[in-house]
C-alpha cells in the first residue's frame, strides 16, 4: 500500500513539475501571470540561467507583477544585455516606488530624471514629474499621447489599513483595466 501511495505522489509531482522547457512554452503563449508566478516557484533551480531570469522578469512586467522582479534583477549581472535588461526593469521599478512615495507623503518628485521606458507606469511617472495631468478629487487624470480615446486615473487608495496605487485605464469614459501597485 505504501509504495503504491508513493507512486501516486511521484507520479502527481512528475505531472505538475515546472522546468525551464515549460516556463518557454508558457511564455511563448503569452501566459505571462502563470510564468510569473510559476518561476518564483522555481526559481532556485534556475538562478544562473539568463535566458530564465528574463524570461521570468518580462513576464512579471507584462503580468503588472512588476514587485516580483525583484528576483531576476538581482542575478541580471553576468553579460552586457542582462545588465542593460537589469536597469530597464529597475527603472521600473524605481518609478513605481517613487509615484507611491510621492502620493503617499505628499513628495516632489518633478525634479527627478530617469530614462524613458515603454511600459505604462513609465510614461504615468514621465507625465506626473513633468506636471502633465489634471488633478481632480485627489486623483491624477493622464491622457494618452498616441490615442486621445484612452485617458489614465491615478489613484492612492487604502483597503484594509493598506494604502495601493491604481491607475485605470479608460476608453472614454469605461474603464477597461486596473492595475495595483503597492
Amino acid at each position: 500500500m505504501i509504495k503504491i501511495v508513493l507512486a501516486l505522489i511521484m507520479a502527481l509531482n512528475f505531472l505538475f513539475a515546472t522546468n525551464l522547457n515549460d516556463i518557454k512554452i508558457l511564455y511563448g503563449n503569452k501566459k505571462f501571470s502563470k510564468v510569473c508566478t510559476k518561476s518564483g516557484e522555481i526559481y532556485q533551480n534556475y538562478k544562473s540561467n539568463e535566458e530564465f531570469l528574463n524570461i521570468f522578469a518580462a513576464s512579471c512586467l507584462n503580468s503588472d507583477m512588476i514587485n516580483r522582479m525583484v528576483l531576476p534583477i538581482i542575478k541580471l549581472y553576468k553579460t552586457k544585455k542582462a545588465r542593460e535588461n537589469a536597469v530597464y526593469f529597475s527603472t521600473i521599478l524605481f518609478e513605481k516606488k517613487l509615484l507611491y512615495y510621492a502620493l503617499s507623503d505628499d513628495i516632489d518628485i518633478s525634479y527627478v530624471n530617469l530614462p524613458k521606458t515603454d511600459y505604462i507606469l513609465s510614461r504615468i511617472f514621465d507625465k506626473f514629474v513633468k506636471g502633465e495631468y489634471d488633478l481632480r478629487n485627489s486623483s491624477y487624470w493622464f491622457s494618452d499621447d498616441n490615442n486621445s480615446n484612452l485617458s489614465y486615473k491615478l489613484s492612492l487608495e487604502e483597503r484594509n489599513g493598506v494604502k495601493k496605487m491604481y491607475l485605470r485605464t479608460y476608453r472614454g469614459h469605461k474603464i477597461i483595466k486596473v492595475r495595483i501597485y503597492w
